[in-house]
């Protein structure tokens, strides 16, 4: 049986959904308004949220008007998305799936890959794997917006130890290391819990440059179109916190218009 990759657990031992669930209402209306804009797309149209959490920006953008698919590895944070949008009362169609296995072939006018949900994978082919199912599930014209953290800013401002404390008195150790020779941040950490248990979870992200994702992007048929700095509409530079990328598929294949 092959190894289990790192983020089939690690976002349910660190509870990741409920840190999704106290992001604020206003916070996440100002990136579903960034990308209703930054989209521009028509009323209706059909949009997945690849790797949607619990749901925050998929409900949103039903409640825009949008057609809206959710996909997402982790049970737990679908049936929480799922309350959320029958809470909102809108209609949305979830998949749990891994990111690579997109049940769609140009079907869709929008793929959105939002808070660093991407470069999981173990070698950039995996990782590429995710684009060209985006890329397929994409009709001629769609557009798929990427956003991640920026590398280099990250890479800058590495520390080496860091902990935090969580709102139940969780306290979590966070040692890192960066491999620079394959652009990976390694992180484990260590968990003190409420009552005293110690449990470790760790991660391994890959972290593309600017150069790198438009080459892999443009290799799947996604033509990057704008580059900016986060969802405030700053432009992109080396100080930049995030990463927005919009790419669009080209409506030629083979040399054969479609």
């Amino acid at each position: 049986m092959p190894a289990q990759d790192w983020f089939e657990s690690f976002f349910v031992e660190g509870r990741y959904a409920e840190q999704l669930e106290r992001v604020s209402t206003e916070q996440t209306e100002r990136e579903v308004e960034f990308m209703s804009e930054v989209l521009d797309l028509p009323d209706g149209a059909r949009i997945l949220d690849l790797c949607c959490g619990v749901g925050r920006h998929a409900v949103a953008l039903a409640a825009r008007g949008y057609r809206v698919a959710g996909l997402d590895l982790d049970r737990g944070a679908l049936e929480k998305a799922k309350d959320r949008a029958r809470e909102a009362g809108v209609e949305i169609v979830w998949h749990q799936a891994d990111m690579r296995d997109i049940p769609y072939e140009g079907a869709l006018d929008a793929v959105i890959s939002w808070f660093s949900s991407w470069g999981y994978y173990e070698t950039d082919e995996e990782d590429a794997e995710v684009l060209a199912a985006a890329a397929q599930a994409l009709k001629a014209g769609g557009r798929f917006l990427l956003e991640v953290a920026n590398r280099e800013a990250a890479f800058g401002r590495f520390r080496e130890r860091e902990w935090h404390e969580e709102p139940d008195g969780t306290l979590v150790l966070r040692r890192r290391e960066l491999d620079l020779s394959a652009s990976r941040d390694c992180v484990t950490e260590l968990v003190i819990h409420p009552d005293g248990r110690r449990s470790e979870r760790w991660r391994r992200l890959r972290r593309y440059s600017l150069t790198e994702l438009s080459r892999m992007l443009n290799e799947v048929g996604l033509a990057v179109e704008h580059t900016l700095g986060d969802s405030d509409g700053s432009p992109y530079d080396l100080t930049s916190r995030r990463l927005v990328l919009l790419a669009r598929k080209s409506a030629f294949e083979r040399g054969v218009d479609r």
